[in-house]
């Protein structure tokens, strides 16, 4: 056989790579196999999750890799369901199926560092945080992050003291000389996902009666509407509000503090 020419019987085109040609050569490195039927819409017709994800993973005792569609960045698009759960996303509903974590919350890490292996040996649970770190550990990570970015205001050790302030965002930003949106960017994840430890948010307290900026009546008021014997109407035309707050008023809906 001539060795420029593709291997494949019958086929008499140049060979491209690894003794096939450009066709064959390309069947391969998609499907897995230089003869493989080419994929159409009604292939996976009336097959379940699992079949269909079955269907498109060529397993080697290292890495499962996916043959299917992919997104820009080599993951696997798949869309199934586990424990009524849809995943868009054929690594992490490989992980779910196998393990039964469904990852709530949480991404589905590589080991690996093959976005296409769907093999669940190869997968971990874990934050956006871990992630960070992994990529980090890993040397993937393109971009400086917390302290390092050349945009950074604050150092790492203010970065983890405020995730556990339990002040506004306007209070310790004014600490910080920052804005409160870097605050609330931190506190959010948006930024600093790096950092571990848990958020401790703002326990907001609502401001009562005549303190509250949409008061418009006063304590006095409050005990003279309940003491009234005036019609809702009435009272309402009187001090200026509606006949909802009268009501609201004279069954502590609002104002309970006053009695």
């Amino acid at each position: 056989m001539d060795p420029e020419i593709c291997c494949i019987k019958e086929c008499e085109k140049p060979v491209e790579a690894l003794g096939l040609c450009v066709n064959h050569w390309r069947l391969n490195r998609k499907y897995g196999s230089p003869v493989a039927t080419q994929s159409h819409s009604g292939q996976f017709r009336g097959l379940s999750a699992k079949d269909r994800f079955e269907k498109q993973v060529k397993k080697t005792v290292g890495c499962w890799t996916w043959i299917g569609g992919r997104d820009k960045d080599g993951y696997g698009i798949f869309k199934g369901e586990v424990a009524d759960v849809l995943f868009k996303r054929a690594h992490r509903y490989s992980y779910a199926l196998h393990t039964g974590d469904l990852l709530i919350g949480r991404q589905a890490l590589h080991s690996c560092d093959n976005p296409s292996c769907v093999n669940p040996s190869h997968l971990s649970s874990g934050t956006a945080a871990d992630n960070m770190k992994d990529k980090a550990a890993k040397g993937r990570s393109h971009a400086p992050f917390g302290a390092d970015n050349v945009h950074a205001v604050l150092t790492e050790a203010q970065a983890q003291s405020i995730l556990t302030d339990p002040r506004t965002y306007t209070a310790i930003a004014a600490e910080y000389n920052v804005a409160a949106s870097t605050i609330g960017s931190l506190k959010q994840r948006h930024s600093w996902g790096h950092l571990s430890g848990k958020v401790v948010k703002h326990a907001r307290v609502g401001k009562q009666g005549e303190m509250s900026y949409a008061a418009k009546v006063t304590a006095q008021d409050v005990l003279a509407i309940r003491a009234s014997t005036e019609s809702g109407k009435e009272l309402a035309t009187r001090f200026g509000i509606s006949p909802q707050s009268i009501t609201d008023i004279r069954k502590f809906r609002s104002w309970k503090h006053v009695n």
